[in-house]
């Protein structure tokens, strides 16, 4: 609740302020506004179309289990399919993290009614993530970002999606556009979009919550009692590495002294300068020898099938998938 504050709607107690948009509001205007907002956003670029079979990525956290319960709102009314996906990642450094994470996803699975598909990864692919930080020689977020990128792909084709909708909010966006500007790594800022379309053997994906901040999310969770996890991943306490955090601090200090910077910042990039990377090069992509997926050129399996060898699969078996 926010002290001495009252909802702009109805004059009850307010739950949250929202100085961008001169709002103060209580939990029923709240969610509300939050879920008309979503819509709003989904159809103004064109994410899911009536007919779509959606799956929705949940992990458990606060992000993903808010988008898991707005979209099925939205799917009764829009005439699209909704399938639950969660990935066990074998996160556990005596957390028992991936287990609880997995627990809940279920869970709120279980609540909206929503059918699911949960993946271990241990026992689909022969290794958690526990262990492939020992071997990968790689970061271990590294490795953990491209094992989810490969296994949702993989599980939404499997339950029948054509749609992959993921929890990324405005916070991780404005990070990730500042991160751009400040290595100068354009091709990763031509790839970051809210609306990746199906081409190349991947699968449409789209980032419905792009403009609902960290704060908006956590407090839909917790006005709607949606059960999630609030522990941060033990290999992970500070998203991203050392600059990241600083820059999402700086971001969200900016936010405080400038209202709707965030918003700002990110739909300015999506809308206007984003556009201007599809004159870049496109990477040419070819065809991994061992699962089929989409691979740069320059190398013959992919990244995830080159881990999964490191770990001891049998490429056989990489195949077989």
């Amino acid at each position: 609740m926010c002290e001495n504050v009252y909802c702009k709607k109805c004059g009850s107690k307010a739950v949250i302020r929202l100085p961008y948009a001169n709002l103060t509001l209580c939990a029923k205007h709240f969610s509300e506004w939050l879920e008309t907002r979503v819509e709003k956003v989904i159809k103004e670029y064109k994410m899911i179309s009536e007919k779509d079979v959606v799956a929705v990525a949940v992990s458990g956290g606060k992000d993903s289990t808010t988008l898991l319960h707005i979209l099925k709102g939205l799917s009764e009314r829009n005439g699209f399919d909704l399938v639950g996906i969660n990935i066990d990642l074998g996160i556990d450094n005596g957390t028992k993290y991936s287990a609880l994470s997995t627990e809940l996803a279920v869970k709120n699975f279980e609540l909206t009614h929503v059918r699911y598909k949960v993946i271990e990864l241990k026992r689909e692919y022969g290794f958690g993530i526990d262990e492939a930080k020992l071997k990968a020689r790689r970061p271990v977020c590294s490795t953990c970002g491209l094992v989810k990128r490969y296994v949702l792909e993989e599980a939404a084709e499997s339950v029948g999606a054509n749609v992959l909708a993921t929890g990324h909010n405005l916070n991780d966006m404005a990070v990730f556009v500042m991160s751009g500007y400040h290595t100068g790594d354009l091709q990763n800022l031509a790839r970051l979009r809210a609306v990746s379309p199906a081409e190349n053997g991947y699968i449409k994906k789209v980032k419905p919550l792009f403009l609902t901040s960290e704060k908006e999310t956590a407090t839909y969770a917790i006005v709607n009692k949606i059960p999630f996890i609030m522990d941060s991943c033990p290999n992970n306490p500070s998203v991203g590495g050392p600059t990241s955090d600083k820059l999402r601090r700086l971001i969200e200090n900016t936010e405080d002294e400038i209202p709707g910077f965030m918003v700002r910042l990110v739909e300015n990039f999506e809308n206007k300068i984003r556009p201007f990377f599809e004159d870049l090069p496109k990477f040419n992509l070819g065809k991994c020898k061992m699962c089929g997926k989409p691979t740069n050129n320059d190398r013959e399996i992919c990244s995830f099938c080159a881990l999964k060898i490191k770990m001891g699969g049998d490429s056989k078996d990489v195949v077989a998938k």
